[in-house]
């Protein structure tokens, strides 16, 4: 029994030497930041779709789109985009045309020329708005509503859905 009490007393002794001998190693993870900054959903805007931003925010005010609106863009995808009166949005996208892939994006739109700002933006689908928030309308009229897709450069044709 005296035995295992000066094994245990030993191996006690040595971890607490060694305990402080690593004190004074060199940390490996010295020289790195403090703190790592996960990296944003956003996809940022291209510099094409941001010169285009800014020539179309110079131009005059377009109204807002209020009501709900479809678009279809390449093979199967659908964009549903629905706004009230004061700017709050919802727009659902279903990059594979099946209910299981589905996002949806909320927040503000602000007009800002031919353009819009979206604030407060939430959702899984915020990929599709740059991190900006510049929403471009190509053309307008009351029964469509052309926007440039901020990745593609192509151009989602917006129309009122019936009902």
């Amino acid at each position: 029994m005296i035995r295992f009490i000066q094994l245990l007393v030993a191996l006690s002794i040595l971890g607490g030497v060694g305990f402080f001998i690593l004190q004074g190693a060199p940390d490996p993870h010295e020289n790195e930041p403090k703190y790592q900054f996960l990296a944003s959903k956003y996809r940022p805007e291209s510099e094409e779709h941001r010169n285009l931003y800014l020539h179309h925010a110079s131009l005059q005010d377009i109204p807002m789109p209020v009501g709900s609106w479809e678009a279809f863009a390449g093979p199967g995808r659908h964009f549903l985009l629905k706004v009230n009166e004061k700017g709050g949005f919802v727009m659902s996208i279903n990059p594979n045309a099946n209910d299981h892939s589905e996002g949806a994006i909320t927040g503000i739109l602000k007009i800002t020329g031919q353009a819009f700002k979206a604030h407060h933006v939430v959702g899984s689908a915020k990929q599709v708005i740059p991190k900006s928030g510049h929403i471009i309308v190509k053309d307008y009229s009351d029964s469509e509503y052309q926007v440039i897709h901020p990745q593609t450069m192509e151009v989602l044709h917006f129309k009122p859905v019936s009902g």
